[in-house]
């Protein structure tokens, strides 16, 4: 505990500065930084925002390839997809895909960074974290925040396909403001009591695997007729995107596989070998000879 001259520092001599809260200026340049990285990288894959991007029930963005890898394989995929999402992507019924207008220029975005640059198809305003935005469920059309409180209605419909909506399900994106997200949960917990999913899509029923009553199983066997194992996956575009992320998981098995060394494949046994004559083929029996009897 002593220095080199048997004295024993204090804790005023080692603790030049006490502990201070941030500043202002210091918290606002956090929340900045925090609106650009949403604005700009799904929370999932840690990747720029790209089309098509899909929001869940609380206005997060993520890149749609993701969001099926995440529902294909799930935390071999990402292994912080159960902290990001928190159980609010079950399936595709459960984000809405956002229809952002592209403002057609060369150049990236100068504040967050995107290949695209999104505006709001009625203002035009060029929309981001310094401008307050959101969308329509089901139809997905991002506008700003003012725009749809000036001159759109209900009534209506929305300002881009004049598809009727309720006040209820216009979502913010990125929300920040704590009365945001407690309607946003709340709204959650309606459309939960409705059998609803985020994008107003009847929750899956489960079917009663009961019989009735004087059934047997070859009267059921005789009944109903075997049909042909149909794809989950229904959506052209979502369908392209699954097919994707599976050809890239093979390739990749296939370059594991290939980078292994003649040592680890020696490890393994392949159908159609011949059997070595005087010893089993077997990893754990090699060195033992059997008897003529047993082979």
């Amino acid at each position: 505990m002593g220095n080199d001259g048997g004295s024993i520092p204090t804790r005023r001599e080692l603790v030049k500065e006490a502990a201070r809260n941030p500043t202002h200026s210091q918290i606002r340049d956090t929340q900045a930084q925090t609106r650009q990285y949403r604005w700009s990288t799904c929370q999932l894959s840690k990747r720029p925002l790209a089309t098509p991007v899909v929001s869940d029930s609380l206005g997060r963005l993520y890149n749609k390839d993701a969001i099926i890898e995440w529902l294909l394989r799930g935390t071999e995929a990402y292994g912080d997809g159960e902290e990001v999402l928190q159980g609010r992507v079950k399936s595709l019924k459960d984000v809405v895909e956002v229809k952002f207008e592209v403002l057609r220029e060369e150049g990236k975005d100068a504040e967050s960074g995107r290949e695209e640059r999104w505006v709001c198809p009625v203002s035009r305003k060029e929309l981001g974290q310094g401008v307050k935005a959101v969308y329509i469920v089901p139809c997905g059309h991002v506008l700003a925040e003012s725009a749809v409180k000036e001159v759109g209605s209900t009534e209506n419909g929305c300002l881009v396909c004049t598809k009727p909506y309720d006040e209820i399900d216009v979502i913010p994106i990125n929300p920040e403001e704590q009365k945001d997200i407690e309607r946003l949960q709340e709204r959650i917990k309606t459309h939960a009591a409705n059998s609803l999913t985020h994008a107003l899509k009847k929750l899956a029923e489960k079917k009663s695997k009961k019989r009735k009553n004087g059934a047997t199983e070859g009267d059921e066997g005789s009944t109903k007729a075997k049909k042909p194992k149909e794809s989950g996956i229904r959506n052209a575009a979502a369908a392209v995107l699954t097919a994707k992320v599976l050809q890239d998981q093979e390739i990749k098995n296939q370059q594991r596989k290939s980078g292994m060394s003649d040592s680890v494949k020696s490890l393994f046994t392949k159908q159609g070998d011949e059997k070595l004559e005087g010893r089993n083929t077997d990893f754990m029996s090699r060195g033992y000879t059997l008897p003529d009897a047993q082979k």
